[in-house]
């Protein structure tokens, strides 16, 4: 359920490796309007480098189009992932809710 109708909300669960890719990609590729995204990704259990690539090439997309983007994640092994790569500079990583969307509002 999309807790405020001007946010667009994609929610990814499991495991996000390159067996995915695609379906990755098409989930990412729904949201192309001018409200701010809302990516949860609390149900993620693992992530591998091409599901990091497809969040940071959507990311880096959106930001082109003034599109805000927040991720939502709690998974210890997927905050360290993004960190050992250094994308917490890249992407605006929120591990509560309320946080996240008080950031997309207030863009």
């Amino acid at each position: 359920m999309n807790p405020e109708p001007s946010i667009g909300v994609i929610t990814l669960n499991g495991e996000l490796d390159i067996a995915r890719k695609d379906e990755l990609r098409s989930a990412l590729s729904v949201t192309q309007s001018a409200h701010p995204v809302l990516i949860d990704l609390v149900g993620v259990t693992y992530a591998d480098s091409t599901a990091l690539s497809e969040l940071l090439r959507f990311s880096l997309e959106a930001q082109e189009r003034n599109v805000p983007v927040a991720l939502l994640a709690i998974s210890p092994q997927f905050l360290r992932v993004i960190e050992y790569a250094r994308l917490d500079q890249a992407l605006r990583v929120f591990t509560d809710r309320e946080r996240a969307l008080e950031y997309l509002h207030a863009s």
